[in-house]
């Protein structure tokens, strides 16, 4: 995939999972742990696993560097005996992840740790996409192809199946991608990774019809949607990427204002602010429509 995909993958997806240093249920009852990073093998949601699941969930349990509370490695028994716990309580599943917060667990992973989890991960659902047929062509696509293609693998593992979603990116139809990519339940993260998913295969378009560069990913500031975006680059935190003008993403705003010397108003419109997002996102590879 294209570097920018990649430097800019841990941006796109903390504020959709979050990072998590322990291990926890998700939704679907499943272990896992870091952002978004399943370490769960059981076949059916929300339900125990067989022994060959339970093993299986191990080992890639087992991938990871835990720290017990001192800071030593947590021997494999250790790590077992946790996740057998988190496990066990499929009841508090529905509640997040901070139901399993210490010292309801007792091992953690260190930043870097996750960090290199993510990527090993993303290296193995690339890997496996691009033996399929339809994703051969993958190196060459839009960079925005790329994040919203592999942002889809992330949610649903690089086996999903969108029949005509896959048509479409054969043909590099990325319009026809984006009416296609859409996935559910469609309610809370999903729902804005769906939304964000659409509008990268929709700025795919864009570049190949204009023959901008494949390498860089465009980004679209005319209107907040594409704004929180550009300040989720830029580490600015202006909450949910959801496109509503809410206090988080006003804050983040009057800080980015702050820190580029202009005057503090906090409005997502105001012409400077869009300009010296514009001149910062170019300077870090990005292609900046809409302004």
């Amino acid at each position: 995939m294209h570097q920018i995909v990649r430097d800019h993958w841990i941006a796109f997806n903390n504020p959709l999972e979050g990072r998590v240093d322990f291990m926890y249920l998700d939704q679907k009852g499943w272990v896992s742990t870091g952002i978004g990073n399943k370490i769960d093998q059981t076949a059916a949601a929300n339900s125990p696993p067989n022994q060959a699941e339970r093993s299986a969930s191990l080992a890639l349990a087992n991938e990871l560097r835990w720290l017990d509370g001192s800071g030593a490695q947590a021997s494999a028994d250790l790590v077992a005996a946790e996740w057998d716990k988190v496990k066990a309580h499929l009841d508090l599943a529905p509640q997040g992840h901070r139901a399993f917060k210490p010292p309801f667990t007792s091992l953690h992973l260190e930043n870097d740790e996750i960090d290199r989890h993510v990527f090993a991960k993303l290296d193995q659902m690339e890997s496996f996409l691009t033996q399929r047929p339809e994703f051969a062509g993958f190196a060459s696509w839009p960079a925005n192809a790329q994040l919203a293609t592999m942002s889809m693998c992330w949610a649903l593992g690089p086996a999903f199946k969108f029949p005509k979603l896959q048509g479409h990116v054969a043909a590099r139809n990325w319009n026809g991608a984006a009416d296609e990519c859409h996935f559910t339940p469609d309610e809370g993260t999903i729902k804005i990774r769906n939304k964000l998913d659409r509008a990268h295969f929709l700025l795919a378009q864009t570049v190949e019809d204009r023959g901008l560069p494949a390498d860089r990913l465009a980004l679209d500031l005319s209107d907040v949607f594409g704004v929180q975006g550009a300040l989720l680059v830029l580490r600015y935190d202006p909450g949910p990427q959801d496109g509503a003008d809410g206090p988080r993403t006003q804050a983040a705003v009057h800080k980015f204002q702050g820190d580029a010397g202009l005057p503090q108003n906090g409005s997502s419109t105001d012409p400077a602010a869009l300009a010296a997002l514009s001149a910062r996102l170019t300077e870090s590879g990005f292609t900046v429509l809409g302004v």
